[in-house]
């Protein structure tokens, strides 16, 4: 059994790496992959590793056989593994600042595997938008933020989850009609269905159960389950995909 307090640290250290990454991208992108190296280490040596110190393919590798997870996680590790060697031999070269975010982004896949509770596995970057605001509002804030979707609000209460779908469907429509549209004009029917909510405390049971329900495609996490309080971050398919 994994130690949390273990685990914790690793969110933390996550935590400030997503700080720095806003000031200095390319320390936040080192740092990113050698706690990347000391996650799989730790991971190996829970699953039985005695080897001498190795790295982050080494340990992959070693993974792949033994260990707790995915393949396709392992998979984007080694990756990482072929780029921090590439950054080692080359001088001069440093890490850009998509690669950072796209290391710190794999962290907290990784990281969230083993999370107890909904409030330990959801993300809390997440952006809210009013039903009545302009979908051309709405439209800008999923692509300047890479948000594929948005909880959409109604007197501070979350009422439905506006989809890159919904703005799909709308800029289909003659005349350019989406252009004068607010958020709730652009809003199907199912858009209400297509989400949960749920507590923080909520667990991972749960937040499986609730995610394979027809139709849902994201949960909303509050405080203590109720649409009515602020949301505190978001779960989608693809935070538990490796665990379902």
């Amino acid at each position: 059994m994994h130690d949390h307090s273990v685990t914790g640290g690793f969110a933390r250290r996550l935590a400030h790496l997503r700080g720095l990454l806003r000031g200095d991208p390319a320390e936040a992108g080192d740092q990113g992959l050698k706690l990347l190296e000391e996650y799989l280490e730790y991971q190996a040596i829970e699953a039985g590793y005695r080897q001498v110190r190795g790295s982050i393919g080494r340990y992959a590798s070693w993974l792949r056989r033994r260990g707790p997870l995915g393949e396709e996680l392992l998979d984007r590790a080694e990756g990482y593994a072929q780029i921090r060697n590439c950054l080692a031999h080359s001088y001069g070269l440093q890490t850009s600042p998509d690669l950072a975010a796209e290391v710190i982004e794999f962290l907290g896949v990784l990281i969230r595997q083993e999370a107890d509770t909904a409030g330990q596995m959801m993300s809390t970057v997440i952006r809210t938008v009013a039903d009545g605001v302009p979908l051309r509002e709405a439209r800008d804030i999923m692509l300047r933020e890479g948000f594929g979707r948005l909880p959409v609000l109604r007197d501070n209460t979350v009422v439905a989850l506006l989809t890159e779908r919904d703005l799909v469907v709308a800029d289909m429509i003659p005349g350019g009609k989406a252009d004068g549209m607010t958020v709730a004009e652009a809003l199907p029917p199912q858009a209400r269905r297509r989400f949960g909510v749920l507590a923080a405390d909520a667990s991972h049971a749960a937040v499986v159960d609730a995610l394979r329900r027809p139709g849902v495609d994201g949960l909303i996490i509050t405080r203590d389950g109720k649409r009515t309080q602020p949301p505190l971050g978001i779960i989608t398919h693809a935070d538990v995909l490796y665990r379902m």
